[in-house]
């Protein structure tokens, strides 16, 4: 999520103890920018310690010591866009197919299958453009079902019992319709601090 506002955006995974993402997050580039101030700080008092103490000394502290500081673009203009609303994800090992030739490729399909049947959102097709968006609980949903459709996993309709995608990616090399049935929702609690579908 940002800082300022309730707008979420797929960045990060993990799968089966794999990291998947490269891009930052606001909360890791403030903490970064926050960290090297500190260490700026840091660097400064020592170094004006050191030469109150040591006037023998024939280089300074900030001859010796060079503060590196990393943190990843924050200006927009050296981002990547994908131009999708809520998917800001970046790691080409899941992108286009990709994720077929990882050794854990089972359960990177169990886990996209996941995200794209385990909410509560419902679909609105725009009838003049045929361009499907989602109303949800919550901008987690509609972060993950943005995601799931990125990735090749669109959720097409629900009914009372079902949920409907469509994958992409098949071993037939042809889009598949699978139709999942609910079989129980425990809805978010504050106790639980999640929902499950």
């Amino acid at each position: 999520g940002t800082l300022t506002c309730n707008q979420m955006d797929f960045l990060k995974c993990s799968i089966a103890g794999t990291s998947y993402g490269v891009r930052a997050s606001e909360v890791e580039l403030a903490a970064a920018k926050q960290m090297a101030m500190d260490l700026e700080e840091l660097g400064e008092q020592v170094k004006n310690t050191t030469q109150r103490y040591s006037k023998l000394a024939s280089k300074t502290l900030s001859d010796d010591f060079e503060l590196e500081t990393v943190i990843t673009a924050s200006d927009d203009n050296d981002r990547k866009h994908t131009g999708v609303k809520g998917f800001s994800f970046e790691d080409n090992r899941l992108m286009d197919e990709n994720w077929l030739n990882e050794p854990n490729s089972d359960d990177i399909l169990m886990f996209f299958r996941i995200l794209a049947v385990c909410h509560t959102a419902i679909p609105e097709v725009d009838e003049d453009t045929g361009k499907c968006t989602y109303e949800a609980e919550s901008p987690d949903e509609v972060a993950f079902l943005v995601a799931a459709k990125e990735f090749g996993f669109e959720f097409t309709k629900r009914t009372q019992s079902s949920v409907f995608i469509t994958e992409r990616f098949s071993p037939s090399g042809h889009p598949v319709d699978r139709e999942y049935k609910i079989l129980n929702l425990l809805d978010f609690t504050s106790k639980r601090k999640r929902m499950s579908a």
